[in-house]
């Protein structure tokens, strides 16, 4: 197969390489990713690559933008039916719980969040770029209205520190359950991670509902104790 012949399957070949690149990134990391492995792992050309990507940054950006819009639909989605059931008056208890439980299940089920982490900790600066623009943004902005209308006294900063702090614990928790599962054959590791937080040996499910939990009432009763209700 080569570039040329790829042209009249675009969305098939496109695709592969998209799902190819995904787990790669995600097993190996960009760098240590070849086009050439890219290319036999997707099942196509070496040129096609080039031919529907311009090279191997971009299908990188391609692959974390895809995966960013899945993440970010789905937590604005989950908002907004909740603005939609409370008719635009939620409680900020609801608004974490739907922010925490989507975000949490999203980046658990799927190589998104590993992938984001690694880059974005090795110093590439696309990924930011990216990751700002794609999913922080617009999340931010739908957080900030939904608490805004559950507790219309808080204030920009308010609203920073907030979402900051709540996306901190999603984060934590994400990465120490990734973690966990990378220890698997390093026993010793795992012993000491289960013992000092023994949630970690749950499915994916329960540790999902539990953590939600959590976070949920640590975050409600941290608002409601800095910025409470005005009667």
């Amino acid at each position: 197969m080569t570039a040329s012949t790829t042209k009249s399957g675009d969305h098939q070949p496109k695709e592969r390489l998209l799902d190819a690149a995904e787990e790669l990134f995600a097993a190996k990391g960009f760098t240590e990713v070849s086009v050439r492995e890219l290319a036999a792992a997707a099942d196509v050309n070496v040129a096609a690559v080039n031919y529907h990507f311009q090279g191997k940054e971009n299908l990188f950006h391609e692959v974390i933008t895809r995966r960013f819009c899945i993440q970010r639909d789905r937590t604005l989605d989950g908002l907004q039916a909740l603005l939609d059931q409370t008719e635009g008056k939620p409680q900020v208890d609801q608004i974490i719980r739907v922010l925490v439980g989507e975000y949490l299940d999203g980046a658990l089920s799927n190589s998104f969040l590993t992938m984001i982490t690694r880059e974005m900790h090795s110093g590439k600066g696309g990924t930011h770029v990216q990751f700002f623009k794609q999913m922080v943004a617009p999340t931010f902005a739908a957080i900030s209205r939904a608490l805004t209308a559950a507790r219309p006294s808080l204030t920009p900063d308010d609203l920073s520190w907030i979402i900051a702090s709540i996306i901190a614990q999603i984060h934590h928790f994400i990465l120490r359950r990734i973690k966990c599962e990378s220890c698997e054959d390093v026993p010793e590791a795992r012993e000491i991670m289960l013992k000092a937080f023994p949630a970690l040996a749950l499915d994916q499910d329960e540790y999902v509902r539990l953590t939600t939990d959590h976070i949920t009432r640590f975050s409600t009763a941290a608002i409601d104790g800095l910025y409470p209700e005005e009667n």
